[in-house]
Protein backbone atom coordinates (compact mmCIF):
# COMPACT_ATOMS: atom_id res chain seq x y z
CA UNK A 1 0.00 0.00 0.00
CA UNK A 2 1.23 3.51 -0.87
CA UNK A 3 2.08 5.70 2.15
CA UNK A 4 -0.92 7.89 1.24
CA UNK A 5 -3.22 4.93 1.88
CA UNK A 6 -4.10 4.17 -1.74
CA UNK A 7 -2.87 1.12 -3.67
CA UNK A 8 0.34 1.37 -5.64
CA UNK A 9 -0.53 2.03 -9.28
CA UNK A 10 1.31 -0.13 -11.83
CA UNK A 11 0.99 0.85 -15.46
CA UNK A 12 0.55 -2.25 -17.65
CA UNK A 13 2.93 -2.89 -20.59
CA UNK A 14 4.43 0.57 -19.95
CA UNK A 15 1.15 2.41 -20.61
CA UNK A 16 -0.89 0.29 -23.00
CA UNK A 17 -4.13 2.22 -22.55
CA UNK A 18 -2.97 5.27 -24.50
CA UNK A 19 0.55 4.55 -25.78
CA UNK A 20 2.23 1.83 -27.84
CA UNK A 21 2.91 -1.01 -25.42
CA UNK A 22 6.38 -1.80 -24.10
CA UNK A 23 7.93 1.41 -25.42
CA UNK A 24 9.95 4.30 -24.02
CA UNK A 25 7.03 6.59 -24.89
CA UNK A 26 4.84 4.38 -22.72
CA UNK A 27 7.32 4.69 -19.87
CA UNK A 28 7.33 8.48 -20.14
CA UNK A 29 3.53 8.58 -20.20
CA UNK A 30 3.30 6.33 -17.14
CA UNK A 31 5.76 8.51 -15.23
CA UNK A 32 3.89 11.65 -16.30
CA UNK A 33 0.65 10.09 -15.02
CA UNK A 34 2.31 9.65 -11.61
CA UNK A 35 2.43 5.86 -11.64
CA UNK A 36 4.36 4.15 -8.87
CA UNK A 37 5.61 1.39 -11.16
CA UNK A 38 5.78 0.47 -14.84
CA UNK A 39 5.24 -3.14 -15.91
CA UNK A 40 7.22 -4.48 -18.88
CA UNK A 41 7.54 -7.82 -20.66
CA UNK A 42 11.03 -9.02 -21.54
CA UNK A 43 12.13 -11.53 -24.17
CA UNK A 44 15.48 -12.40 -25.74
CA UNK A 45 16.40 -12.02 -29.41
CA UNK A 46 18.35 -14.64 -31.35
CA UNK A 47 21.62 -12.95 -30.38
CA UNK A 48 20.66 -12.68 -26.72
CA UNK A 49 19.56 -9.04 -26.50
CA UNK A 50 16.89 -8.40 -23.87
CA UNK A 51 14.01 -6.46 -25.42
CA UNK A 52 10.56 -5.28 -24.38
CA UNK A 53 7.96 -7.47 -26.09
CA UNK A 54 4.98 -9.37 -24.75
CA UNK A 55 4.19 -11.80 -27.56
CA UNK A 56 6.46 -14.53 -28.85
CA UNK A 57 5.64 -13.31 -32.37
CA UNK A 58 6.23 -9.80 -33.71
CA UNK A 59 3.06 -9.99 -35.82
CA UNK A 60 0.57 -8.17 -33.60
CA UNK A 61 2.73 -5.22 -32.64
CA UNK A 62 4.94 -4.74 -35.71
CA UNK A 63 3.26 -6.62 -38.55
CA UNK A 64 6.32 -8.83 -38.98
CA UNK A 65 5.43 -12.55 -38.75
CA UNK A 66 8.77 -13.70 -37.28
CA UNK A 67 9.33 -14.67 -33.66
CA UNK A 68 11.39 -12.48 -31.34
CA UNK A 69 13.74 -15.42 -30.82
CA UNK A 70 14.35 -15.63 -34.60
CA UNK A 71 15.61 -12.08 -35.15
CA UNK A 72 18.75 -10.28 -34.08
CA UNK A 73 18.71 -6.97 -32.27
CA UNK A 74 19.90 -5.31 -35.47
CA UNK A 75 16.94 -6.75 -37.38
CA UNK A 76 14.59 -5.67 -34.62
CA UNK A 77 15.90 -2.10 -34.85
CA UNK A 78 14.44 -1.90 -38.36
CA UNK A 79 10.92 -2.54 -37.01
CA UNK A 80 8.55 -0.36 -35.04
CA UNK A 81 5.31 -0.84 -33.18
CA UNK A 82 2.17 1.23 -33.41
CA UNK A 83 -0.32 2.08 -30.74
CA UNK A 84 -3.70 3.56 -29.89
CA UNK A 85 -4.90 7.08 -30.58
CA UNK A 86 -2.72 7.72 -33.58
CA UNK A 87 0.68 7.77 -31.91
CA UNK A 88 3.53 7.52 -34.39
CA UNK A 89 5.28 4.15 -34.59
CA UNK A 90 7.80 3.59 -31.82
CA UNK A 91 11.06 1.62 -31.75
CA UNK A 92 11.31 -1.55 -29.68
CA UNK A 93 13.57 -0.79 -26.73
CA UNK A 94 16.03 -3.01 -24.93
CA UNK A 95 15.68 -3.66 -21.23
CA UNK A 96 18.84 -1.61 -20.67
CA UNK A 97 17.25 1.35 -22.48
CA UNK A 98 14.06 0.99 -20.43
CA UNK A 99 16.03 0.95 -17.17
CA UNK A 100 18.00 4.02 -18.25
CA UNK A 101 14.79 5.80 -19.24
CA UNK A 102 13.10 5.09 -15.92
CA UNK A 103 16.19 5.88 -13.86
CA UNK A 104 14.32 5.19 -10.63
CA UNK A 105 11.54 7.72 -11.28
CA UNK A 106 9.18 4.76 -10.81
CA UNK A 107 9.70 1.10 -10.07
CA UNK A 108 9.96 -1.38 -12.91
CA UNK A 109 7.90 -4.57 -12.73
CA UNK A 110 9.50 -7.23 -14.92
CA UNK A 111 7.40 -10.02 -16.36
CA UNK A 112 9.11 -12.83 -18.27
CA UNK A 113 6.52 -14.43 -20.60
CA UNK A 114 8.93 -17.26 -21.42
CA UNK A 115 11.12 -17.72 -18.33
CA UNK A 116 14.16 -19.92 -18.08
CA UNK A 117 17.46 -20.10 -16.26
CA UNK A 118 19.40 -18.24 -18.97
CA UNK A 119 17.06 -15.30 -19.49
CA UNK A 120 16.35 -14.98 -15.77
CA UNK A 121 20.08 -14.70 -15.05
CA UNK A 122 20.58 -12.25 -17.92
CA UNK A 123 17.78 -10.02 -16.66
CA UNK A 124 19.18 -10.09 -13.12
CA UNK A 125 22.60 -9.10 -14.47
CA UNK A 126 21.08 -6.22 -16.47
CA UNK A 127 19.21 -4.95 -13.42
CA UNK A 128 22.35 -4.99 -11.30
CA UNK A 129 24.45 -3.39 -14.04
CA UNK A 130 21.95 -0.53 -14.16
CA UNK A 131 21.97 -0.14 -10.39
CA UNK A 132 18.22 -0.73 -10.43
CA UNK A 133 18.00 -3.24 -7.56
CA UNK A 134 16.22 -0.72 -5.34
CA UNK A 135 13.35 -0.19 -7.77
CA UNK A 136 12.87 -3.53 -9.53
CA UNK A 137 9.95 -5.86 -8.76
CA UNK A 138 9.43 -9.38 -10.15
CA UNK A 139 6.22 -11.28 -10.92
CA UNK A 140 7.18 -14.93 -11.52
CA UNK A 141 4.48 -17.47 -12.31
CA UNK A 142 5.81 -21.02 -12.08
CA UNK A 143 7.25 -22.62 -8.95
CA UNK A 144 10.75 -23.02 -10.40
CA UNK A 145 10.64 -19.42 -11.65
CA UNK A 146 9.75 -18.24 -8.14
CA UNK A 147 12.73 -20.13 -6.73
CA UNK A 148 15.08 -18.59 -9.32
CA UNK A 149 13.70 -15.10 -8.74
CA UNK A 150 14.24 -15.37 -4.99
CA UNK A 151 17.82 -16.49 -5.62
CA UNK A 152 18.84 -14.24 -8.53
CA UNK A 153 16.99 -11.11 -7.45
CA UNK A 154 17.79 -11.38 -3.78
CA UNK A 155 16.47 -8.43 -1.80
CA UNK A 156 14.08 -7.28 -4.54
CA UNK A 157 10.29 -7.59 -4.17
CA UNK A 158 8.87 -10.81 -5.65
CA UNK A 159 5.10 -11.01 -6.12
CA UNK A 160 3.95 -14.50 -7.04
CA UNK A 161 1.66 -14.34 -10.06
CA UNK A 162 0.14 -17.69 -9.21
CA UNK A 163 -3.31 -17.76 -10.76
CA UNK A 164 -4.64 -16.77 -14.15
CA UNK A 165 -7.88 -18.64 -13.54
CA UNK A 166 -10.47 -18.80 -10.75
CA UNK A 167 -9.58 -21.03 -7.81
CA UNK A 168 -11.78 -22.55 -5.16
CA UNK A 169 -11.50 -20.85 -1.77
CA UNK A 170 -9.45 -23.79 -0.47
CA UNK A 171 -7.10 -23.74 -3.48
CA UNK A 172 -6.55 -20.02 -3.07
CA UNK A 173 -5.94 -20.35 0.68
CA UNK A 174 -3.49 -23.21 0.14
CA UNK A 175 -1.56 -21.23 -2.46
CA UNK A 176 -1.43 -18.14 -0.24
CA UNK A 177 -0.02 -20.23 2.60
CA UNK A 178 2.55 -21.67 0.20
CA UNK A 179 3.52 -18.13 -0.82
CA UNK A 180 4.09 -17.24 2.82
CA UNK A 181 6.22 -20.37 3.30
CA UNK A 182 8.35 -19.39 0.30
CA UNK A 183 8.83 -15.91 1.81
CA UNK A 184 7.88 -14.00 -1.31
CA UNK A 185 6.88 -10.38 -0.88
CA UNK A 186 3.31 -10.90 -1.94
CA UNK A 187 0.83 -12.40 -4.36
CA UNK A 188 -0.27 -11.05 -7.75
CA UNK A 189 -3.36 -12.94 -8.98
CA UNK A 190 -5.78 -11.91 -11.70
CA UNK A 191 -8.21 -9.55 -9.99
CA UNK A 192 -11.27 -11.75 -10.57
CA UNK A 193 -9.77 -14.40 -8.29
CA UNK A 194 -9.60 -12.13 -5.25
CA UNK A 195 -12.11 -12.34 -2.41
CA UNK A 196 -12.24 -10.56 0.94
CA UNK A 197 -11.17 -13.81 2.62
CA UNK A 198 -8.15 -14.24 0.34
CA UNK A 199 -6.96 -10.66 0.89
CA UNK A 200 -7.43 -10.97 4.65
CA UNK A 201 -5.51 -14.26 4.80
CA UNK A 202 -2.63 -12.89 2.73
CA UNK A 203 -2.37 -9.81 4.92
CA UNK A 204 -2.56 -11.91 8.09
CA UNK A 205 0.42 -13.93 6.79
CA UNK A 206 2.41 -10.77 6.08
CA UNK A 207 1.97 -10.82 2.30
CA UNK A 208 1.22 -7.87 0.09
CA UNK A 209 -1.67 -8.26 -2.34
CA UNK A 210 -1.27 -7.01 -5.90
CA UNK A 211 -3.62 -7.79 -8.79
CA UNK A 212 -3.98 -7.41 -12.55
CA UNK A 213 -5.21 -6.19 -15.03
CA UNK A 214 -7.94 -3.92 -13.65
CA UNK A 215 -9.45 -1.45 -16.13
CA UNK A 216 -13.21 -1.28 -15.62
CA UNK A 217 -14.18 1.42 -13.07
CA UNK A 218 -16.45 -1.02 -11.20
CA UNK A 219 -13.63 -3.55 -10.92
CA UNK A 220 -11.22 -0.84 -9.79
CA UNK A 221 -13.65 0.23 -7.06
CA UNK A 222 -14.11 -3.39 -5.96
CA UNK A 223 -10.41 -4.20 -5.54
CA UNK A 224 -9.75 -0.90 -3.78
CA UNK A 225 -12.55 -1.79 -1.35
CA UNK A 226 -10.91 -5.19 -0.82
CA UNK A 227 -7.81 -3.40 0.46
CA UNK A 228 -5.30 -4.53 -2.18
CA UNK A 229 -1.82 -3.07 -2.00
CA UNK A 230 -1.18 -2.65 -5.74
CA UNK A 231 -3.20 -2.55 -8.95
CA UNK A 232 -1.90 -3.19 -12.45
CA UNK A 233 -3.96 -1.31 -15.03
CA UNK A 234 -3.95 -0.01 -18.58
CA UNK A 235 -5.64 3.17 -17.36
CA UNK A 236 -3.76 4.54 -14.33
CA UNK A 237 -5.77 7.76 -14.17
CA UNK A 238 -8.91 5.74 -13.43
CA UNK A 239 -7.25 4.21 -10.37
CA UNK A 240 -6.04 7.57 -9.12
CA UNK A 241 -9.51 9.03 -9.57
CA UNK A 242 -11.20 6.11 -7.81
CA UNK A 243 -8.75 6.39 -4.93
CA UNK A 244 -9.45 10.12 -4.55
CA UNK A 245 -13.22 9.74 -4.58
CA UNK A 246 -13.44 6.68 -2.36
Amino acid sequence: MHPSGRPYVISHRTNEGDSPENTLLGIERAVADGCDAVEVDVRATRDGALVLMHDASLERTTGNPRAVSEVTLGELRALSCGGPQGHPPQPIPTLEEALACLAGRAAIVIDLPEPGALIDAAVAAAVRAAGAEGWTWLTPTFDDEVARALRLFRGMPVHWDFTHHPMTPKEMADRIRQAATLRVTGINPIHTSLTPEAVALAHDLGLQVACWTVDDPADIARVIALGVDAITTNFPKRVFEASRTR
